[in-house]
């Protein structure tokens, strides 16, 4: 594959998996609580974050290798770095977070009075820190994208050249 090849590939692989990202945060989470019960909601979320945090996983690599894998194309440190901690918050995802939340979902389902309270504030608390590392991954996708692709605060746009 040619130089060209590769970076096509990259950015095509990189706009998709942003987009996913992106598109579950601002439209179908937010749209799965309103139309949907609450549990029925999270059910369902709980697991598209789930395979999300997957595609995450494998794109977050298949990204690291493919930006390093030709002479022209190595990225930078900084870079490399980003996704280096994108790919561990996926592995936290998917290692830690995601059972975990799933067995206090579980376990919520016979509880009631101050159990059940008990046991949603703990869910609240997982769920915060869920909302924490995926804020970093789209975030720093974001930013790695940007960087990898040649967007900085010195870029100037392209009619302003021309004028």
């Amino acid at each position: 594959m040619t130089w060209r090849g590769f970076r096509s590939a990259e950015l095509a692989f990189w706009a998709i998996w942003l987009g996913a990202l992106w598109f579950m945060a601002i439209l179908v989470a937010p749209g799965l609580f309103k139309w949907l019960p609450r549990p029925e909601a999270g059910l369902v979320a709980g697991r598209l974050f789930y395979m999300l945090a997957l595609y995450s996983l494998v794109s977050s690599a298949a990204l690291l290798v493919l930006s390093n894998l030709a002479g022209e194309l190595r990225a930078g440190l900084r870079i490399n770095i980003l996704m280096a901690v994108i790919l561990a918050v996926s592995v936290v995802e998917l290692a830690w977070l995601q059972p975990y939340m799933n067995t206090l979902r579980a376990a919520m389902a016979g509880l009631q009075g101050d159990e059940l309270a008990a046991m949603r504030s703990q869910f609240g608390n997982m769920h915060a820190i869920s909302s924490v590392l995926y804020s970093v991954k789209m975030i720093g996708a974001l930013v790695w994208g940007l960087s990898r692709f040649g967007v900085t605060k010195d870029s100037k746009p392209a009619l302003a050249s021309k004028a």
